[in-house]
């Protein structure tokens, strides 16, 4: 098929999801902005005015400046990989949505590239919210939204494609949660949000690394606060970019495909 007539079936799904999607805006809204208000009272402010200021990579940063940081790269995580496996999920196997466009002249690859995508675009919006937040509050500079965008976007693709990963391989919508707490959690926990990767043990950091949202994490620090660039961020996240977005798309085909 030709390229022009992949992109008009993607566009299509894009956009039957964003037509679904606007009828529940205002709770997107709300979900959307509460989240990152949350953390950074409870730690920004609330651990913030405990902790101070840290050093971190020979450079002194206000607690709430780095934690906003890290829950940039929290919303790319939890955003992408949620609206992924239990929407995905939901839409694959409840709603049978999948099979309804792929009978349609859209091409099931289509309809599954189009599904990265949307999850994606909810991802890097919710990122983009937080960014906002940030430059409000003080913590990012104004070009920061508009500096973070590539990543995220990239981002998002690979959270979404370990969330539509996870969907194609759940047999119930219950055992999404084994990879939730599993790999998800453990991330989101270890992987730098709140504290230094560096202030965990040389086991603990290896393992840390090991994880994408370290280097997620990591690149957002340079754009944002200024933290040294750490090259090996670029190849992990690129080695878990491409094995995630394809690997998830495989993994759909032979789920759906009998």
């Amino acid at each position: 098929m030709r390229v022009p007539d992949s992109l008009w079936g993607i566009r299509c799904v894009w956009l039957r999801y964003f037509d679904a999607f606007k009828k529940d805006l205002s709770y997107y809204i709300v979900t959307m902005f509460s989240e990152p208000v949350l953390y950074l009272l409870s730690f920004g402010l609330g651990i913030g005015s405990l902790v101070g200021a840290l050093e971190v990579h020979g450079q002194s940063i206000s607690y709430r400046s780095f934690v906003f940081s890290g829950i940039l790269g929290q919303t790319l995580l939890f955003q992408g990989f949620f609206e992924a496996s239990y929407g995905g999920f939901i839409r694959m196997y409840y709603q049978k949505i999948f099979h309804a466009m792929a009978v349609t002249p859209i091409t099931l690859s289509e309809v599954l590239w189009g599904e990265l995508l949307w999850d994606a675009t909810k991802s890097v919006t919710a990122a983009e919210v937080v960014a906002i937040i940030g430059v409000i509050t003080g913590d990012f500079a104004p070009i920061t939204p508009l500096a973070v965008l590539p990543l995220c976007f990239l981002s998002s693709l690979l959270f979404s494609g370990l969330g539509l990963a996870v969907a194609a391989f759940s047999q119930t919508i219950d055992q999404i949660s084994y990879p939730q707490y599993l790999l998800v959690f453990p991330m989101f926990l270890f992987c730098g949000v709140f504290y230094p990767v560096e202030t965990l043990p040389k086991s603990l950091q290896l393992f840390a690394w090991v994880f994408p949202l370290t280097s997620v994490n990591s690149l957002l620090r340079t754009i944002t606060l200024g933290f040294p660039f750490q090259i090996a961020s670029v190849p992990i996240l690129g080695v878990w970019l491409v094995a995630l977005v394809f690997g998830s798309r495989r993994l759909m085909f032979r789920r759906l495909v009998k």
